[in-house]
């Protein structure tokens, strides 16, 4: 097979100048060897001269031949004439004659024979080269078939652009392909879609009115442009073409019926010529693709024409199924939004203040994370906007916007739609597209209509609602102020301020109301939370997003006051209108941006009221009580306020109560156990130790030379050592162990579930504390010793009394043996 397409190579060269060499080196071998040999062989060898006379016959037709014969005979007569023979005396010889005419019709035989053999090789290669260009051409067309095939059984017009550039990208062997439909009033590329580097990148570019871009160039020329070059051409700014990879390109206008459709461009990443045949498809594929695209968006004008129908007919009967204005707004924005504008949608209601616009919870978004919204003031961002003019506003490219409410940065344009029922503004509704140009004016008037049908169907919503609260609250206000009596004579039977707010926090949890109280402390100016009827659930949560603990937490005066204008106003109830703020300020640790889904967790919703009671007795502000909960309205605050100031009340009723018994079992100076206290709660751990045979011990602590003290520094400098003597043993033992005065400089402890060697370790770990470390009084160091004494309960002790006295016996022998000592009773 190799052989054969050597001698086809050989018997048809492409070059002429292969054809030349060829017949020269064979009249030169001709020649060479007719020189050597003509007079050593008996051989003719001019009969040689047919081999370039037929060669050059064959590759040069008739001409060729007989210019070689020709060639061959003078050369034959040269020969002789150089060995001395006279040039034309051959000539008289007819054999001569015969040879010279015989060669010359071999020459115009092989010439001719050639020139048709050759036709017919030339035309049998045309045959080819057309049947394999047709074989191409039709691959070309069933690709290209099948790819716009493809793309028409696509369920979206995005869907079927993609398809469209995918295709006919891989169709071409381009590296990219760029589809963009045509706005024929801006006169600029729309981008939507692409295949290839840019595919996440190109759909979300724009162009200028007046940019020179390939797809301008082209729609205004309405054919096909090829680019070798991109960075030199007429038909591209270099600064358009700086933001593509392709350095050459070729752009497809996408025309029906002189319609401008838009253009497809395709783009290779090396520079290359455009041959005929490349562009001549190139036109065949613009005009099939331009008939897809129209049907296509033909197809989606309709979609969305029933889309919009449909959308407005389920609206106008979701009206009449609803019995809540939240369960209107959900159901609208879950139809439009799957429907007709499925990126990001959602309504915005106004507040009571008509200051405010806030979004409602079901406002839909195209990414897949939680996106945080907060109110919009009115004339603030495009809603704003909306809202305060009452005007529809439809942003082509939001990113050119100044002060943009950037919520989404992947959003690219907006149409905004006031809510109005009459004159009166309700709210807004609000689409945004992650394209550029997302919205038409079309979008704009179906978004009116619909507007108009919520405004209709909300007020009559809110008439039906106001009529059955208002129903309702007299019946609540009924059940409240027997539920809240009911509470009151619950906590008239508590002693301690803790019992009263866990009596009175119980019973608000029935009522299904949920509370959080903080006391306030008027030495340190300070609040602290000290009860909530917040589940453990819920209070976990809440207390793992806030990021402290809800209980104990503390808060200035000052700060809180900064919610009022004045002292007068923190005494008053009120109803809170700014939740996040009042959040704000109580839990001034942690400044989160947007607290609408923490307030939310605990059961403050838009819809909730949050009611602030402040606890008062004789104007002496006691704590602050927040109550809130299902149903729960503005007209229930009188009842509240009559309720806090019972509340007030009992808490001053029980700590007057805590005060004379505190009175009576405490220290005044150390505030420890007073020996009567000491002495109760001690026979009651001694007795169960005996009962149930445990260990116990007891200690008495004595301060050496305190008499000293007294005398150098003054009373006062004495007391504030007994204070301090008092607080080192205080942090010396452990919660279950009793600490008391016993009298004068004189301490007691005493250790339950202790054995003697352990007392003893901690008698004298205390008493190594008390001398290594100077008591400091007024900035003056004031040395100090301590002698214990210890005892433990044994076989002979039955009585709490002599356990004490044996522990005292212990101390004197400690002060007897020289002091700072610890001694053990035997």
């Amino acid at each position: 097979m190799a052989g054969k397409n050597r001698m086809k190579r050989l018997a048809y060269p492409q070059r002429n100048s292969t054809k030349s060499i060829i017949i020269a080196i064979t009249f030169i071998v001709y020649g060479i060897v007719l020189t050597i040999y003509n007079d050593k062989t008996e051989i003719s060898l001019e009969d040689l001269a047919f081999i370039p006379v037929i060669g050059a016959g064959w590759y040069f037709g008739i001409g060729g031949g007989i210019l070689v014969a020709v060639s061959s005979i003078l050369f034959n007569q040269i020969i002789p004439a150089g060995e001395g023979s006279s040039f034309f005396s051959s000539l008289d010889d007819p054999s001569t004659i015969i040879d010279t005419l015989t060669l010359i019709f071999t020459a115009f035989v092989v010439g001719r024979l050639a020139t048709v053999t050759r036709e017919r090789h030339e035309a049998l290669l045309k045959v080819k080269d057309y049947e394999q260009e047709r074989i191409k051409y039709s691959n070309f067309l069933e690709r290209l078939n099948k790819a716009t095939g493809t793309a028409l059984e696509a369920d979206s017009l995005d869907s079927t652009l993609k398809i469209l550039a995918e295709g006919i990208g891989k169709l071409f062997k381009a590296d990219d392909c760029f589809f963009s439909l045509w706005d024929e009033i801006k006169g600029v590329p729309v981008p939507v879609a692409a295949h290839g580097s840019m595919s996440d990148i190109y759909p979300h570019m724009q162009f200028e009115p007046g940019e020179k871009t390939l797809t301008v160039s082209v729609m205004e020329a309405g054919h096909p442009i090829a680019v070798a070059d991109l960075e030199d051409s007429p038909h591209i700014s270099s600064k358009i073409a700086a933001l593509f990879p392709s350095r050459s390109m070729i752009g497809l206008p996408l025309i029906v019926q002189e319609r401008k459709l838009g253009a497809l461009l395709l783009g290779y990443n090396e520079r290359r010529p455009f041959a005929q045949n490349e562009i001549d498809r190139v036109k065949i594929t613009a005009e099939q693709v331009a008939l897809v695209l129209s049907k296509a968006l033909l197809l989606e004008e309709e979609r969305k024409q029933v889309r919009q129908l449909k959308a407005l007919h389920d609206v106008a009967q979701i009206s009449t199924q609803v019995d809540s204005e939240d369960e209107l707004i959900e159901r609208v924005t879950d139809i439009i939004g799957r429907n007709i504008f499925p990126d990001n949608f959602g309504i915005l209601t106004l507040d009571e203040t008509g200051e405010m616009l806030h979004p409602h919870p079901s406002y839909r978004f195209f990414a897949s994370e939680e996106i945080k919204l907060r109110g919009v003031p009115l004339g603030e961002g495009v809603t704003g906007q909306v809202a305060k003019t009452g005007k529809p506003l439809r942003i082509d490219n939001v990113r050119r916007i100044t002060n943009y409410l950037d919520v989404d940065e992947r959003t690219g344009s907006e149409l905004c739609v006031p809510i109005k029922f009459k004159e009166q503004l309700l709210g807004v509704i609000n689409a945004e597209s992650v394209k550029r140009n997302g919205f038409t004016e079309d979008d704009e008037r179906l978004l009116m209509t619909l507007a108009g049908q919520l405004a209709t169907a909300m007020e009559q919503l809110r008439k039906s609602r106001a009529e059955r609260q208002w129903l309702d609250q007299l019946a609540r206000s009924n059940d409240l102020i027997y539920s809240l009596a009911h509470v009151t004579t619950h906590m008239e039977k508590a002693l301690s301020q803790d019992e009263i707010i866990l009596t009175f926090g119980t019973e608000l949890e029935k009522m299904n109301l949920t509370c959080i109280l903080a006391v306030y402390e008027n030495s340190r100016r300070m609040f602290e939370t000290r009860y909530t009827s917040l589940d453990l659930d819920r209070l976990q949560t809440l207390e793992s997003k806030i990021g402290v603990p809800l209980i104990h937490y503390t808060f200035p005066l000052e700060q809180y006051m900064k919610l009022f204008p004045s002292k007068e106003k923190l005494h008053q109830p009120a109803i809170i209108n700014d939740l996040a703020e009042e959040v704000q300020l109580l839990f001034i640790n942690n400044r989160k941006k947007n607290y609408a889904g923490l307030l939310k967790w605990v059961g403050l919703d838009q819809n909730a009221e949050l009611f602030r009671l402040p606890l008062l007795f004789e104007d002496n502000l006691l704590g602050i009580l927040w109550i809130w909960g299902k149903g729960l309205t503005i007209a229930d605050l009188p009842v509240l306020s009559i309720f806090s100031k019972q509340i007030s009340v009992s808490l001053e009723r029980a700590r007057l109560f805590e005060e004379v018994q505190s009175l009576a079992l405490t220290d005044p100076l150390t505030g420890l156990n007073n020996r009567r206290s000491l002495f109760e709660l001690g026979r009651i751990e001694f007795a169960r130790s005996i009962r149930m045979n445990r260990p116990f011990c007891s200690m008495m602590l004595d301060l050496d030379h305190f008499k000293q003290i007294n005398d150098t520094h003054g009373h006062l400098t004495g007391d504030r050592v007994l204070q301090e003597f008092a607080s080192r043993c205080r942090g010396s033992i452990r919660e279950i162990d009793l600490l008391g005065r016993y009298g004068g400089e004189e301490l007691i402890i005493l250790m339950p579930e202790t054995d003697l060697e352990t007392a003893k370790l901690v008698a004298e770990r205390l008493r190594k504390h008390i001398v290594e470390t100077p008591f400091t009084i007024s900035n003056c160091e004031i040395n100090i010793t301590v002698s214990i004494g210890v005892a433990h309960k044994d076989a002979n002790t039955v009585e709490f009394e002599t356990l004490i006295a044996r522990a005292d016996q212990a101390m004197y022998i400690a002060k007897h043996k020289g002091r700072n000592r610890v001694a053990v009773s035997v």
